[in-house]
């Protein structure tokens, strides 16, 4: 009978530890399932690309800065070399207001009678070259001559100008000058660049200090 009664408490325990063992396992196994039925979709997902600038189609590209045009151009209506320019990038001019001064080669009496005169001694200069043999050397030599001596007074012949003025087109605002007084402009090249729009009102307002 002692022996009974002392095998009776440890048997209770080991069957305790048995039955708590069992406990803690299956809320092992709960948690595992628990964890794996919530990670197994993430998973099997695809991945979910990373959305760049780089990687969005043009429409949902963000637009990047805005790129401000020059401006209209003013142009040259005929050949010349830039004299004078009046106005300024930013500065807001009048339709009819003079932005640039031109000036074109004026040819006067005396050039024109000496380019007159060139053109009759190369005549004569060709009509000898074309008798040779017959016209002699010291003859085409002395018409050469001739051409040259009426060359040099025509390059030292006093130079006239006259001058062409460019003007806005219509009320704005100048954004570019690309051309400085010196600077040899064709037909139609840019004087100038402006943005229309109404100029603005630069009248002077006076009022009395009383």
């Amino acid at each position: 009978m002692p022996l009974a009664a002392s095998a009776s408490p440890d048997l209770q325990r080991r069957t305790s530890a048995v039955l708590v063992m069992k406990k803690l396992l299956g809320m092992v196994l709960v948690l595992l399932v628990a964890v794996g039925s919530c990670a197994l979709p993430c998973w099997l997902a695809p991945a979910t690309p990373t959305l760049s600038a780089a990687t969005l189609p043009d429409s949902l590209t963000p637009p990047g800065p805005r790129v401000v045009l020059p401006g209209r151009p003013v142009e040259a209506a005929q050949a010349g070399r830039v004299w004078e320019v009046y106005v300024t990038p930013g500065q807001r001019v009048r339709k009819g207001d003079m932005l640039a001064k031109l000036a074109q080669p004026l040819h006067t009496l005396e050039q024109q009678r000496l380019q007159g005169l060139l053109a009759q001694q190369q005549r004569a200069h060709a009509a000898l070259l074309a008798q040779q043999p017959a016209a002699s050397a010291a003859a085409v030599a002395a018409a050469h001559q001739k051409i040259q001596a009426l060359r040099l007074q025509l390059a030292q012949a006093p130079q006239a100008l006259t001058f062409v003025f460019v003007t806005a087109p219509e009320d704005g605002l100048i954004t570019t000058r690309p051309v400085a007084p010196g600077d040899y402009l064709q037909a139609h090249a840019a004087v100038l660049t402006y943005q229309p729009g109404t100029a603005a009102d630069t009248t002077l307002l006076l009022t009395s200090v009383e």
